[in-house]
């Protein structure tokens, strides 16, 4: 499939760079369906042909989108369309040199009205309509994390727990298989917690056991801000990693 075959960079107006405009448009081709996640993508040289730019612009274009992680390379093979995959941190041993497996399980998916932090991450009023997920994570089947995450209620009408279990609760699957959404993450903020009555039941540990919070809002590939989690995790078994 082709992004703009037969366009010529006549085509590409705007005050942005070429490889940024050549960034635009592949982004515009994966968020239309042109590309489906797995598919690979045409060649450098096919795609500068038609975009009527030089492979070193296009080249650009796409190490912008690998970076951000819409994209991967495989050695060999050429460039494709990035899984919708979550990507949080894994649990590992504190010796440990590989992250252990994880399991996720959905806890709740239900409206809300935004708190402060959430309203703040979104760009919503405070008090606004927001659809909260909340997922438990697994190590080994023992709970080590909660997960609440938090979207715009009006953006993503007709979420509910069948379309995130259909998913495996993987929320990156949901946002491009159902609402044709892309999503990367911002870097991750860490801070000293201790555990509310609600994450000590879930996780098995006492009230105001010391967690570690990991808050991080996810943006569409247009910048605007689309998810906003948080997930607290135990540490007196496993470490987080990310």
């Amino acid at each position: 499939m082709s992004v703009v075959s037969g366009r010529s960079s006549a085509e590409l107006p705007g005050r942005q760079p070429l490889y940024a405009q050549v960034r635009t448009r592949i982004v515009a081709g994966i968020e239309q369906g042109e590309w489906e996640a797995g598919e690979l993508l045409p060649s450098e040289l096919e795609l500068a042909e038609r975009l009527g730019v030089s492979q070193g612009t296009v080249r650009k274009g796409l190490d912008s989108l690998v970076a951000e992680g819409v994209l991967l390379r495989r050695q060999g093979l050429g460039t494709f369309v990035a899984l919708a995959e979550d990507d949080w941190g894994k649990a590992g041993l504190p010796a440990g040199s590989r992250p252990l497996d994880t399991s996720l399980e959905l806890l709740a998916c239900a409206r809300a009205n935004a708190g402060e932090d959430a309203a703040a991450a979104l760009g919503l009023r405070r008090g606004g309509n927001v659809l909260t997920v909340k997922r438990l994570v697994r190590v080994a089947g023992e709970p080590f994390a909660v997960i609440d995450s938090f979207v715009a209620a009006e953006r993503f009408d007709g979420l509910d727990a069948r379309r995130i279990k259909q998913a495996n609760c993987n929320l990156r699957t949901v946002w491009w298989r159902e609402f044709g959404l892309r999503v990367v993450s911002n870097p991750p903020q860490f801070r000293a917690g201790v555990a509310g009555r609600e994450e000590a039941r879930l996780l098995g540990v006492l009230e105001d056991m010391p967690v570690l919070e990991v808050a991080r809002v996810a943006s569409g590939l247009d910048g605007e801000p689309v998810e906003w989690s948080v997930l607290r995790c135990r540490t007196d078994q496993y470490v987080y990693r990310v």
